[in-house]
């Protein structure tokens, strides 16, 4: 049987998880895709996969292996873009990741200009504010903000999100504007439950000294989008980055508070998926995105960390 498609199939094996989502994609059965696996183990002379009745774990060979594997596999991909394509043009299908505000706001508006460019690639946008498994969902590339967590992943750091703590002028009308981050407990604090620790609210004041207020409130969500909107309607205060609420600052809608004292900012990255070096279909989104956001009011100043 020939090898490359062994290889294939044992790396799809690995990143799905499972020989029958495998067998769902090549139009086959469990049976075949488990004997193609044991095809590559006996052709190798080492053991892969260590299977339970339930699921199976990578040997340390097989760790190794899927990593050559994949390595062997981008290259070859990467090598047939670039022989089809037309002189400096990209194409394909690019699956991007990204929080649903951060995406509605940041990436969609910029997709005719990016599509200008590259008009052969095609975006498949996924917007999600929870935690995005890049392997399972077959992502290219993913926006988080925040702290990155699992250190296999391959990140590159595109800038800085500077947080605010916001009020809508009806809402600081009727409830007062607290002045020092200790009157939070006397406020109804809108919490974001898509980061760790969600309803402790950190700041540094002139002198660098750090006030952490543990707030709580009567509305909670996973989506940013809800906190901005709860914040417009003037149902309490929030926690968020700067440019969840751009527009709503500009035009008054929303008013920045407690300005003595700053949120320590949280880091923006693109990440990509583990053992795979960035295609040239990546590389090219990430490098038009990081430009263009090099030139947002909104979002420039998440990059002077990096400058």
């Amino acid at each position: 049987m020939d090898r490359m498609r062994l290889m294939e199939t044992f790396v799809r094996v690995v990143e799905t998880g499972n020989f029958s989502a495998v067998a769902r994609e090549a139009r086959t059965t469990q049976s075949a895709v488990s004997k193609q696996v044991q095809a590559l183990e006996a052709l190798l002379g080492v053991r892969l996969l260590v299977r339970s009745s339930r699921s199976h774990s990578l040997t340390e060979a097989g760790q190794l292996y899927y990593e050559r594997c994949r390595q062997v596999l981008d290259t070859l991909e990467e090598a047939r873009i670039e022989v089809h394509r037309a002189e400096h043009e990209i194409g394909g299908v690019l699956r991007v990741a990204a929080p649903v505000a951060f995406g509605r706001l940041h990436i969609v508006p910029r997709l005719q200009a990016f599509y200008d460019r590259y008009p052969k690639i095609k975006v498949n946008l996924q917007l999600d504010d929870g935690f995005v498994d890049l392997v399972a969902a077959g992502i290219d590339v993913t926006f988080r903000v925040g702290e990155l967590k699992d250190s296999r992943l391959i990140a590159r750091r595109i800038g800085t999100a500077h947080r605010a703590t916001l009020a809508s002028p009806a809402y600081l009308e009727k409830h007062g504007e607290p002045q020092h981050p200790d009157e939070l407990l006397q406020h109804n604090c809108l919490v974001y439950t898509g980061l760790a620790n969600i309803n402790e609210w950190i700041y540094l004041d002139a002198a660098d000294k750090l006030h952490m207020v543990r707030v709580d409130g009567n509305f909670q969500s996973n989506s940013s989008e809800a906190i901005r909107q709860a914040v417009c309607e003037g149902l309490g205060i929030s926690y968020s980055p700067v440019w969840t609420v751009g527009d709503d600052l500009r035009v008054g809608r929303v008013k920045s508070i407690l300005t003595r004292f700053r949120p320590p900012p949280l880091p923006l990255n693109v990440v990509f998926q583990p053992a795979r070096r960035p295609s040239l279909k990546i590389n090219s989104f990430v490098n038009y995105f990081s430009d263009a956001f090099s030139r947002d009011p909104d979002i420039a100043q998440m990059l002077t960390a990096n400058a």
